[in-house]
Parts: structure tokens; C-alpha cells; sequence
């Protein structure tokens, strides 16, 4: 059936480009809201532990020197290691810091936490030996989360360095589906801000429809990229090195980057949004534009600093899902109690009697099939109504079944 939407007598607000969701729609869930708050600690495993009964681990660190992108195995050598001991939760703050350290390659340390882990998906490797590794200087932090996460709505609070080699990022990757999938909320480095480094980030998607490599091997296709956008904060803001919020509204035909509660860029082609889950990441690293200066013989000289990146909060958001649902509104005792969520067809007008919406209503319906205003209905002034018509995201999400965490009271923003 032709999915549609029929209005009789009033006006629909379409909304294209949301100051990140629409707080007036009930449709969304919460289902991240890590303010990380309470005790925490990396147990054996790297995953996060709370002092909360029942609490679903959220993050685990990721440690590597080299990452292999795919099957196919293209390497990509880092100057840093990332290291557990690197992702410091700051309780007296309720924040978590991504650490960077310079290291000389006989400090560099190589213990207990480079042994394979309990799981066989990453290689966890450290070797400063210098004929096989001459290029690690630093150690770095990357949480992820534990489980991939689905289609939503996803936001980040952080401060970062902005000095050269200094590369921050919040983002998403997978290989399910064997194809490579990657958003990229924002990324701070020099190599691609370097017009503005304070005060420049990129957004972009990545997507291989051939096979799980990033990069071209070969005959083997690499990835390719869609949706690449430069962002330059507003001149009267404060620079990268102070708070701000960084989002992604990431559906089946649309992702939007938002910064600062601005809707920056949208992408609306479905072929080229990754249709898998994908594991939330944030990095913080010191890489290969680190250097001060070209020595003598070729040599390089690099930073010898401690810098941090600072996380205030991560938030998810999902669609509540009803898809085999058909609704009817016919009274406002109806629309009192109208349970939200996307549902299969809804339909609205008194059969006997005007059906009025309460002056001072605002809210949005969502159904997967149709929205059908089929009789009396009264939209007064003073009442605000959004409508939309789309595919169920979950339902048509490729993969795993997706977690729920908990979402505790907002932590007030520093």
C-alpha cells in the first residue's frame, strides 16, 4: 500500500532540519545517558562498572598500536598506543578524561593489559622495540561502547586540545554485513582543520559496498566517502578548548551533524547510510603531526606534553516503536491518553462532535503507514501539531538486537 498522509482543513508543520530532537516529541526514548556519575573502574575485562544493582556496562577501552581495518588486512601504524590506564574517570568532576602522554620508546609501557583480551574481534598489541615500532611516542585513549548501538539521535559535551598532532573524535564504526560502515559525528585534527584548528571540526560517512576494508588493496575497493563537512564555530563562541555539544540525528534516509544545537549539514541518500548497528567510539590521540620541527638528520622532534580531552556527558535517543498498532482518535479523551509512539496507521476526527486539540497542545504523531485526518477536527490557534509519515528505523535495522541502558536524572551541564 501507497504509504500517505491525508490533511482536511489545517496546516502540517514539516520539520527538515530539528535543533537536534524535537523535545516536544514523545516519540523518543532515552537510552544513554552516561554522566559518569558514581564509582567507577576498568575491571578486567575494560568494561565499566557502577555501584548501581543491575547496571549494563556501557564502555569498554580499546587498546592498539596498529589497527587492521579489514579481512583484507590494510595496517595503518599510529604513533600512540592506546592504553586503559589512559581513560581516567574524574569523580570529584563526574567527568572522563582521554589522556595523552608523551613517552620516549623505553618508557613506553608494554604490561599486562596488551594481552589478548577475552574477546578475538581486536588484536591488543604492544611492541617499542624500536627497528619493528620506531614511530610510538605517546599514549592515547578510545572508549567504545560494548554492545553496537541502532539508529537515533546522539550527543556528546567535550572540551579538547587544539595543538598540532592533538586529534579528538566522536564517532561510530562496524564491519557488520561485511561491508565498512563509518560515521563521523566530528573529527579535530590538523590534517583536516587546518585553516582553524581551534575552532574547526569535520563531519562526514564512510561506506564500502565491496567489502570491510577502509582503504583500497589492490583490486579490492576501499571506502569511499559521503557527506564530508567542514565546521567552523561562530567567531563570538569560545574556542574547541571549552565545552560544546556535538550531535548526529542518524536515521534510515537521513543523518544531520549538529553542533551546539545547530543543525549544521544534512545527507539524505539511503544507498550510502550505513544500515548496520555500529559501536559508539570516542578517541582522543596524539598522532602524526605531532612534530615540532625537522633535526638534524632527518630526525624529528615531538611534543613532550600531557593534554586531555574532557567528556561531560554521552545521550542516546531512539524511536518507541509500535509498527502493528492502528490508532484512532475520535475524542480529546482519546488524545489524553494517547500512548506515543510510531505507530502502524493513525487515524484522527469526531465522528459525532468537532474533535478540538486543547489550546496550548504541542506534539507530534508518527506512523509508519499512514496519518489520516477522515473527519471533524480543530486545530485552534495556540495549539501546535507536527505529523510525520516514515519507515520504522528499528524494524528496519540489519543486525543484532539492541540494548537498552539505564537513563538516570541529567546531570546540570558545567
Amino acid at each position: 500500500m501507497k504509504k500517505f498522509l491525508y490533511l482536511c482543513g489545517m496546516m502540517l508543520l514539516c520539520i527538515n532540519m530539528m535543533a537536534q530532537i524535537d523535545v516536544n516529541d514523545d516519540n523518543w526514548e532515552c537510552f544513554i545517558n552516561e554522566d559518569f556519575s558514581g564509582i567507577r573502574s576498568w575491571d578486567s575485562h575494560w568494561e565499566d562498572t557502577k555501584d548501581t544493582p543491575n547496571y549494563t556496562p556501557l564502555w569498554r577501552c580499546f587498546a592498539h598500536e596498529m589497527w587492521n581495518f579489514g579481512v583484507t588486512g590494510d595496517i595503518k601504524h599510529e604513533r600512540h598506543v592506546y592504553q586503559k590506564s589512559n581513560a581516567v574517570f574524574d569523580t570529584n568532576n563526574q567527568t572522563l578524561k582521554l589522556l595523552g602522554d608523551f613517552k620516549s620508546q623505553n618508557s613506553l609501557w608494554c604490561g599486562d593489559g596488551y594481552e589478548p583480551a577475552p574477546w578475538n574481534k581486536y588484536c591488543h598489541f604492544c611492541d617499542p622495540i624500536q627497528d619493528q615500532h620506531p614511530f610510538v611516542h605517546y599514549h592515547s585513549a578510545m572508549i567504545e561502547s560494548i554492545d553496537p548501538v541502532g539508529y537515533g539521535y546522539y550527543e556528546v559535551e567535550c572540551k579538547m586540545p587544539t595543538h598540532k598532532g592533538a586529534y579528538s573524535a566522536f564517532w561510530f564504526w562496524s564491519n557488520l554485513g561485511n561491508k565498512y560502515n563509518e560515521i563521523d559525528v566530528f573529527e579535530r585534527g590538523e590534517q583536516h582543520c587546518y585553516q582553524n584548528p581551534e575552532k574547526q571540526t569535520i563531519s562526514g560517512i564512510w561506506y564500502n559496498p565491496y567489502g570491510t576494508n577502509l582503504k583500497p588493496l589492490g583490486n579490492i575497493p576501499g571506502a569511499q566517502r559521503y557527506g564530508h563537512y567542514l565546521n567552523t564555530l561562530h567567531s563570538e563562541v569560545p574556542n574547541l578548548e571549552s565545552y560544546h555539544t556535538f550531535g548526529c540525528l542518524w536515521m534510515p534516509e537521513r543523518v544531520v551533524f549538529y553542533v551546539d544545537n545547530e543543525a549544521i549539514s544534512e545527507f539524505n541518500d539511503p544507498e550510502k547510510i550505513p544500515p548496520h548497528p555500529m559501536w559508539l567510539k570516542i578517541t582522543h590521540l596524539e598522532d602524526k603531526d605531532a612534530r615540532i620541527y625537522p633535526a638534524k638528520n632527518n630526525d624529528t622532534i615531538w611534543g613532550d606534553w600531557h593534554d586531555e580531552m574532557t567528556i561531560n556527558y554521552v545521550r542516546g535517543y531512539r524511536l518507541k516503536t509500535n509498527r502493528d498498532e492502528d490508532v484512532a482518535v475520535r475524542s480529546v479523551s482519546d488524545f489524553n491518553n494517547f500512548v506515543y509512539s510510531t505507530k502502524h496507521t493513525i487515524s484522527m476526527g469526531g465522528l459525532s462532535s468537532i474533535l478540538t486539540i486543547p489550546i496550548g497542545s504541542n506534539f507530534t504523531m508518527r506512523a509508519v503507514e499512514s496519518i489520516i485526518i477522515d473527519s471533524n477536527f480543530e486545530l485552534p490557534l495556540g495549539a501546535e501539531m507536527t505529523l510525520m509519515v516514515h519507515d520504522c528505523p528499528q524494524c528496519s535495522m540489519e543486525g543484532v538486537e539492541l540494548p537498552s541502558y539505564d537513563c538516570g536524572m541529567d546531570k546540570e551541564n558545567e
